[in-house]
């Protein structure tokens, strides 16, 4: 498989959509810092595979870019199973998660499932070995075996006017481990670098090269479901193969 692989139109078999990209000089931006991104990654990168998602769709809308440095071990651990997984399942994987060991009851009064749904996500989950259920209570697999991605960036990208996109890109924050805006301004005002450095989301603008004016604040992985979801669409899209597209950067 070839370093890098790119998502850039819906592919139902797993799962994966994405919205009709508007051509202009926005999307010609966002164009030239995926090759400019790929570009640096290979450079860089020997251990770790890319993934790049042109505007995905998730529930808080469409990121622009979301670049996804992941192990060639994630299908180390894959099996058939992972492909009947439900977005339930990935919320549920993410809260057990975040605790060591937690009973069926306590899932069901803490998450407000039906209890219904709660013994089938978590029967699909055990099917597909993530979780397992140990001293009266599920707890999540070993998190390697679990979720192979070692960056999660997500890119939101605007013309000139940067305080617009700032808002979203913070809201990228819930799933990324960083989040940057991008702009076509040559160099920012010293307030516009202060009031992204007070949110934790970083800054590059476009003059006659990409400059960093902001790095972005560093985020756990994985930080919620949707984290949980890129993983499970870069798996399912190699044990596949011939589904995706390789990069021509």
């Amino acid at each position: 498989m070839n370093q890098i692989m790119v998502f850039k139109s819906n592919y139902p078999d797993i799962g994966f959509r994405s919205r009709s990209v508007t051509s202009g000089d926005e999307y010609a931006l966002v164009e030239q810092f995926i090759d400019y991104y790929c570009s640096d990654f290979l450079r860089n990168n020997k251990k770790t595979q890319l993934a790049v998602f042109i505007e995905p769709g998730i529930d808080s809308g469409f990121p622009d870019v979301v670049f996804a440095s992941f192990l060639p071990s994630i299908i180390d651990n894959w099996s058939d199973k992972r492909e009947k997984l439900e977005i339930i399942d990935l919320k549920l994987l993410s809260y057990l998660a975040d605790t060591k060991s937690v009973r069926g009851k306590t899932i069901i009064s803490k998450l407000r499932f039906p209890e219904k749904e709660v013994l089938a996500s978590l029967e699909r989950l055990m099917d597909a070995k993530l979780v397992s259920y140990c001293a009266g209570g599920w707890i999540v697999s070993k998190l390697r075996d679990v979720f192979s991605i070692t960056k999660l960036i997500a890119v939101e990208a605007k013309m000139n006017d940067i305080s617009k996109v700032i808002d979203q890109s913070f809201v990228n924050t819930r799933f990324a481990s960083q989040s940057y805006a991008l702009t076509n301004s040559t160099k920012p005002r010293n307030e516009t670098i202060q009031k992204f450095s007070s949110c934790g989301v970083g800054l590059y603008c476009k003059g006659t090269r990409f400059t960093k004016y902001v790095e972005a604040k560093q985020h756990t992985l994985p930080s919620s479901y949707l984290s949980y979801q890129f993983n499970e669409w870069i798996g399912k899209a190699i044990t596949r193969k011939g589904d995706l597209q390789n990069a021509g950067f």
